[in-house]
Order: C-alpha cells, then sequence, then structure tokens
C-alpha cells in the first residue's frame, strides 16, 4: 500500500503543472480549489502518520 502512495506522490509531483491546471477547470474558485489539495495534502500525511505509529508500536 504504501508503495502506491509513494509512486501516487511522484506521478503528482511530476505532472503538477497539468494537474494544477485540471483543478484550475475543475474548480474556478480560487478558495475552493487550495481547500481540496489541502484536504488532499492532509490525508498522505495522516497514511503516512498511521503508518509510522504502526510501524513503531
Amino acid at each position: 500500500m504504501s508503495h502506491i502512495l509513494i509512486v501516487l506522490a511522484v506521478v503528482a509531483f511530476l505532472f503538477r503543472k497539468p494537474l494544477g491546471r485540471i483543478f484550475a477547470r475543475q474548480f474556478p474558485d480560487r478558495a475552493k480549489r487550495h481547500q481540496v489539495v489541502g484536504i488532499v495534502i492532509i490525508a498522505f500525511v495522516l497514511v503516512i502518520a498511521v503508518r509510522l505509529l504502526a510501524l513503531f508500536w
């Protein structure tokens, strides 16, 4: 599972310009777009934190 998350993060980083344009078209409101991106980032951080917690438990 963690390998999939790492691959998704790398792909998102490599294609951040086209993904940004897709987000801009999908969410024309800047505040809403930032909220969606923030939620995605928080979800990644939470998953990584839970995996680290489980690793050291």
